[in-house]
């Protein structure tokens, strides 16, 4: 137990645990701002981090991207609802100015979803690859991976290259979606 009164730690980035909810760390937002909104949002978040309401002309001279690139990406976080706005009409020019604030409290339920939301379709691929077990054609220069039908469809012919599909044997295929799928439950039990 650490001296913070925290009730251990959880295996993802080694956090500590507060009563039963990991601590969000700037690792952990910048991971998930990073897979929903790519690299260039990292900065937009990191500006706004402990600011509320801050116009959008200041985000794009802060961390100095062009205008429409910065609204994008908030438009993106906004659709995630990890960032939230508000406008307000300039009296000066009658223009709509934005007004932008980090939605911490989104986080860590944003993070829960996308776990789920991967767990469910690593789950569907298991079924498809058992279900096919051993049914699965790969080019030798691995341009494509089809199915039985598929194979039959090109004539047992990559549809890339022309090449000559070959069996597959998806046994660590299988193996290694189970492995993710274990390591993902363990993950959403903390």
């Amino acid at each position: 137990m650490c001296s913070r009164g925290c009730k251990g730690e959880s295996k993802y980035l080694g956090e500590p645990i507060y009563n039963g909810k990991m601590v969000l760390t700037n690792k952990k937002i910048q991971g998930l701002i990073n897979e929903i909104a790519g690299e260039k949002a990292v900065p937009i978040i990191d500006y706004l981090k402990n600011r509320k309401n801050v116009s959008e002309f200041i985000i794009a001279d802060k961390v100095r991207m062009d205008m429409q690139t910065t609204r994008n990406i908030l438009y993106t976080l906004n659709s995630y609802n990890v960032a939230t706005y508000i406008r307000r009409k300039d009296r000066k020019k009658g223009w709509y100015i934005s007004y932008w604030t980090f939605n911490r409290k989104r986080v860590n339920e944003l993070i829960d979803k996308l776990r789920r939301d991967r767990l469910i379709k690593l789950s569907e691929r298991l079924k498809k690859e058992e279900l096919n077990k051993d049914n699965f054609f790969i080019c030798t220069k691995a341009c494509a991976r089809l199915d039985f039908d598929q194979a039959t469809e090109f004539g047992f012919k990559c549809p890339e290259c022309g090449g000559l599909l070959n069996q597959q044997d998806n046994s660590k295929t299988i193996d290694n979606l189970r492995e993710r799928i274990k390591e993902l439950h363990a993950l959403s039990k903390e």
